[in-house]
Protein backbone atom coordinates (compact mmCIF):
# COMPACT_ATOMS: atom_id res chain seq x y z
CA UNK A 1 0.00 0.00 0.00
CA UNK A 2 1.08 3.17 -1.16
CA UNK A 3 0.20 7.10 -1.71
CA UNK A 4 1.10 9.02 -4.40
CA UNK A 5 0.15 12.31 -3.41
CA UNK A 6 -0.52 13.89 -0.38
CA UNK A 7 -3.65 16.33 -0.50
CA UNK A 8 -3.40 18.40 3.11
CA UNK A 9 -0.32 20.63 3.11
CA UNK A 10 0.45 24.23 4.49
CA UNK A 11 3.21 26.27 3.40
CA UNK A 12 4.45 29.26 5.24
CA UNK A 13 1.40 31.51 4.56
CA UNK A 14 -0.02 29.99 7.04
CA UNK A 15 1.67 31.08 10.30
CA UNK A 16 2.55 28.05 12.11
CA UNK A 17 4.02 26.54 9.23
CA UNK A 18 7.47 26.78 8.03
CA UNK A 19 8.24 25.78 4.67
CA UNK A 20 7.95 27.46 0.93
CA UNK A 21 5.74 26.41 -2.03
CA UNK A 22 9.03 25.47 -3.97
CA UNK A 23 10.38 23.56 -1.03
CA UNK A 24 7.24 21.97 -0.28
CA UNK A 25 6.50 20.77 -4.02
CA UNK A 26 10.48 19.68 -3.89
CA UNK A 27 9.64 17.65 -1.17
CA UNK A 28 7.50 15.93 -2.43
CA UNK A 29 9.36 15.13 -5.96
CA UNK A 30 11.97 13.71 -3.51
CA UNK A 31 9.79 11.78 -2.11
CA UNK A 32 8.62 10.34 -5.19
CA UNK A 33 4.97 11.50 -5.20
CA UNK A 34 3.12 12.43 -8.18
CA UNK A 35 1.44 15.17 -6.80
CA UNK A 36 0.68 18.00 -4.29
CA UNK A 37 -1.95 19.72 -2.67
CA UNK A 38 -1.68 23.18 -0.92
CA UNK A 39 -4.32 23.50 1.69
CA UNK A 40 -3.80 26.60 3.70
CA UNK A 41 -6.51 27.64 6.40
CA UNK A 42 -9.20 29.85 5.52
CA UNK A 43 -8.82 33.39 5.72
CA UNK A 44 -11.00 34.30 8.54
CA UNK A 45 -8.88 31.62 10.72
CA UNK A 46 -6.66 33.84 12.90
CA UNK A 47 -3.43 31.61 11.42
CA UNK A 48 -4.47 31.53 8.07
CA UNK A 49 -3.76 34.15 5.12
CA UNK A 50 -5.89 37.03 3.34
CA UNK A 51 -8.20 35.60 0.75
CA UNK A 52 -6.11 36.96 -1.82
CA UNK A 53 -4.02 34.25 -1.60
CA UNK A 54 -6.82 31.72 -2.93
CA UNK A 55 -7.86 33.91 -5.38
CA UNK A 56 -4.22 33.85 -6.83
CA UNK A 57 -4.19 30.10 -6.52
CA UNK A 58 -4.41 30.13 -10.22
CA UNK A 59 -0.42 31.85 -10.43
CA UNK A 60 0.83 28.12 -9.31
CA UNK A 61 2.06 26.30 -12.35
CA UNK A 62 -0.06 23.16 -12.63
CA UNK A 63 3.28 21.36 -12.93
CA UNK A 64 6.52 22.30 -10.90
CA UNK A 65 9.52 19.79 -11.91
CA UNK A 66 7.76 16.69 -11.88
CA UNK A 67 4.99 17.26 -9.22
CA UNK A 68 1.49 17.87 -10.84
CA UNK A 69 0.05 20.91 -8.09
CA UNK A 70 -3.42 20.81 -6.55
CA UNK A 71 -4.83 24.61 -5.60
CA UNK A 72 -6.54 23.53 -2.28
CA UNK A 73 -7.73 25.04 1.23
CA UNK A 74 -8.38 23.96 4.33
CA UNK A 75 -12.06 25.50 5.28
CA UNK A 76 -12.86 25.74 9.17
CA UNK A 77 -15.73 24.57 10.42
CA UNK A 78 -17.29 27.33 12.45
CA UNK A 79 -19.81 27.07 15.27
CA UNK A 80 -22.35 26.77 16.11
CA UNK A 81 -23.93 25.41 12.97
CA UNK A 82 -21.24 23.96 10.63
CA UNK A 83 -20.53 27.38 8.73
CA UNK A 84 -17.06 27.95 6.68
CA UNK A 85 -14.76 30.26 6.59
CA UNK A 86 -16.53 33.64 4.75
CA UNK A 87 -14.56 34.20 1.51
CA UNK A 88 -15.76 35.33 -1.77
CA UNK A 89 -16.98 33.20 -4.40
CA UNK A 90 -14.63 35.22 -6.73
CA UNK A 91 -11.31 34.22 -4.57
CA UNK A 92 -12.74 30.44 -4.69
CA UNK A 93 -12.71 30.21 -8.21
CA UNK A 94 -8.94 28.55 -8.30
CA UNK A 95 -9.68 26.23 -5.28
CA UNK A 96 -9.79 22.74 -7.07
CA UNK A 97 -9.95 20.72 -3.45
CA UNK A 98 -11.12 21.69 -0.25
CA UNK A 99 -10.98 19.73 3.09
CA UNK A 100 -13.24 21.09 6.09
CA UNK A 101 -12.08 20.77 9.77
CA UNK A 102 -12.57 21.05 13.17
CA UNK A 103 -10.38 23.60 14.79
CA UNK A 104 -10.39 24.45 18.35
CA UNK A 105 -9.95 28.13 17.41
CA UNK A 106 -12.66 28.20 15.39
CA UNK A 107 -15.30 25.73 17.11
CA UNK A 108 -14.98 25.60 21.01
CA UNK A 109 -15.82 21.72 21.44
CA UNK A 110 -19.09 20.95 22.41
CA UNK A 111 -21.10 17.53 22.54
CA UNK A 112 -21.28 14.64 20.25
CA UNK A 113 -24.97 16.07 19.11
CA UNK A 114 -23.35 19.90 18.15
CA UNK A 115 -20.52 18.27 16.86
CA UNK A 116 -22.42 15.79 14.45
CA UNK A 117 -24.90 18.17 13.82
CA UNK A 118 -22.11 20.98 12.39
CA UNK A 119 -20.45 17.66 10.11
CA UNK A 120 -24.09 16.85 8.53
CA UNK A 121 -24.17 20.58 7.52
CA UNK A 122 -20.90 19.93 5.75
CA UNK A 123 -22.20 17.10 4.44
CA UNK A 124 -24.56 19.41 2.47
CA UNK A 125 -21.85 22.30 1.38
CA UNK A 126 -21.52 21.99 -2.16
CA UNK A 127 -17.74 23.67 -1.55
CA UNK A 128 -16.58 21.28 0.57
CA UNK A 129 -14.77 17.70 -0.72
CA UNK A 130 -13.86 16.10 1.80
CA UNK A 131 -13.45 15.99 5.65
CA UNK A 132 -10.34 16.62 7.50
CA UNK A 133 -8.96 14.84 10.49
CA UNK A 134 -12.45 13.52 11.62
CA UNK A 135 -10.38 11.06 14.43
CA UNK A 136 -9.41 14.29 16.49
CA UNK A 137 -11.13 13.13 19.98
CA UNK A 138 -11.34 16.60 21.10
CA UNK A 139 -14.96 16.63 18.40
CA UNK A 140 -16.57 13.02 19.06
CA UNK A 141 -19.98 12.40 16.96
CA UNK A 142 -22.08 9.80 15.89
CA UNK A 143 -19.95 8.33 13.54
CA UNK A 144 -22.06 6.08 11.54
CA UNK A 145 -24.79 8.71 11.43
CA UNK A 146 -21.84 11.00 9.39
CA UNK A 147 -19.87 8.28 7.66
CA UNK A 148 -22.98 6.08 6.14
CA UNK A 149 -24.03 9.51 4.36
CA UNK A 150 -21.18 10.33 2.71
CA UNK A 151 -21.73 8.83 -0.81
CA UNK A 152 -24.91 10.52 -0.82
CA UNK A 153 -23.22 13.73 -1.10
CA UNK A 154 -19.43 12.85 -2.61
CA UNK A 155 -17.90 13.28 0.06
CA UNK A 156 -14.51 11.46 1.21
CA UNK A 157 -13.10 11.06 4.62
CA UNK A 158 -9.52 11.96 5.16
CA UNK A 159 -7.38 9.39 7.61
CA UNK A 160 -4.92 12.53 8.53
CA UNK A 161 -1.09 11.06 9.49
CA UNK A 162 -0.32 13.89 11.87
CA UNK A 163 -3.10 12.99 13.79
CA UNK A 164 -2.28 9.70 15.10
CA UNK A 165 0.47 11.36 16.88
CA UNK A 166 -0.39 14.72 17.98
CA UNK A 167 -4.09 14.21 18.51
CA UNK A 168 -4.51 12.19 21.78
CA UNK A 169 -7.31 9.28 21.63
CA UNK A 170 -6.96 9.73 17.44
CA UNK A 171 -5.81 6.34 17.06
CA UNK A 172 -8.90 4.32 17.85
CA UNK A 173 -11.56 6.95 16.03
CA UNK A 174 -9.37 6.80 12.81
CA UNK A 175 -9.55 3.18 12.86
CA UNK A 176 -13.04 2.98 13.20
CA UNK A 177 -13.94 5.68 11.00
CA UNK A 178 -11.60 3.86 8.44
CA UNK A 179 -13.81 0.73 9.49
CA UNK A 180 -16.73 2.71 8.99
CA UNK A 181 -15.60 4.00 5.41
CA UNK A 182 -14.77 -0.18 4.25
CA UNK A 183 -18.13 -1.10 5.12
CA UNK A 184 -20.12 1.63 3.29
CA UNK A 185 -17.19 1.82 0.97
CA UNK A 186 -16.58 5.43 1.26
CA UNK A 187 -13.82 6.94 -0.14
CA UNK A 188 -10.58 8.18 1.56
CA UNK A 189 -7.59 10.01 1.26
CA UNK A 190 -4.28 9.53 3.45
CA UNK A 191 -2.29 12.39 3.75
CA UNK A 192 0.45 13.80 6.02
CA UNK A 193 -1.67 17.08 7.26
CA UNK A 194 2.47 18.48 6.80
CA UNK A 195 3.13 22.21 8.10
CA UNK A 196 7.11 21.65 6.83
CA UNK A 197 8.72 19.77 3.79
CA UNK A 198 10.65 17.52 5.51
CA UNK A 199 6.82 15.94 6.31
CA UNK A 200 5.79 15.59 2.96
CA UNK A 201 4.35 12.25 1.94
CA UNK A 202 4.99 10.78 5.05
CA UNK A 203 1.66 9.18 6.26
CA UNK A 204 3.49 5.69 7.20
CA UNK A 205 1.35 5.70 10.46
CA UNK A 206 -1.34 6.13 8.78
CA UNK A 207 -0.94 3.40 6.11
CA UNK A 208 0.09 0.58 8.91
CA UNK A 209 -3.30 1.33 10.50
CA UNK A 210 -5.58 0.41 7.28
CA UNK A 211 -3.28 -2.29 6.48
CA UNK A 212 -3.95 -3.94 10.13
CA UNK A 213 -7.66 -3.78 9.16
CA UNK A 214 -7.39 -4.81 5.27
CA UNK A 215 -8.45 -1.75 4.32
CA UNK A 216 -8.98 -2.02 0.39
CA UNK A 217 -6.50 0.03 -1.84
CA UNK A 218 -9.38 0.73 -4.32
CA UNK A 219 -10.79 3.08 -1.72
CA UNK A 220 -7.93 5.48 -1.38
CA UNK A 221 -7.94 7.62 -3.89
CA UNK A 222 -4.47 8.75 -3.75
CA UNK A 223 -3.03 5.32 -3.80
CA UNK A 224 -2.73 5.52 -7.98
CA UNK A 225 -2.36 8.11 -10.16
CA UNK A 226 -5.19 6.24 -11.86
CA UNK A 227 -7.05 6.73 -9.22
CA UNK A 228 -6.47 10.36 -8.31
CA UNK A 229 -7.35 11.29 -11.88
CA UNK A 230 -10.53 9.21 -11.94
CA UNK A 231 -11.50 11.24 -9.00
CA UNK A 232 -10.53 14.73 -9.67
CA UNK A 233 -12.18 13.57 -13.69
CA UNK A 234 -15.49 13.19 -11.77
CA UNK A 235 -15.30 16.51 -11.18
CA UNK A 236 -14.19 18.44 -14.21
CA UNK A 237 -10.53 18.39 -13.94
CA UNK A 238 -7.67 17.17 -15.74
CA UNK A 239 -4.82 16.46 -13.86
CA UNK A 240 -2.41 14.56 -15.46
CA UNK A 241 -1.18 13.91 -19.13
CA UNK A 242 -1.14 10.95 -20.95
CA UNK A 243 2.46 10.05 -20.22
CA UNK A 244 1.74 10.26 -16.60
CA UNK A 245 -0.94 7.56 -16.99
CA UNK A 246 1.73 5.03 -18.21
Amino acid sequence: MQIIADLHTHTNVTDHAFSTLTEMVQAAEDRGLAAIAITNHGPTNPDGPHEWHFSNLDLIPRKIGKVTVIRGIEFDITAPAGGINVISNKSLKPVEFALASFHECMFPPADSSVHTAALEAILYNPYVNAFGHLGNSNFPFDHEYIISRCNDHGKIVEINNASLSIRKGSHDNCMDIARLCMKYEVPISVDSDSHICYRVGHVEGALEMLEEIGFPEELIINSSVERLNNYFKGRGLHLFDEEDLL
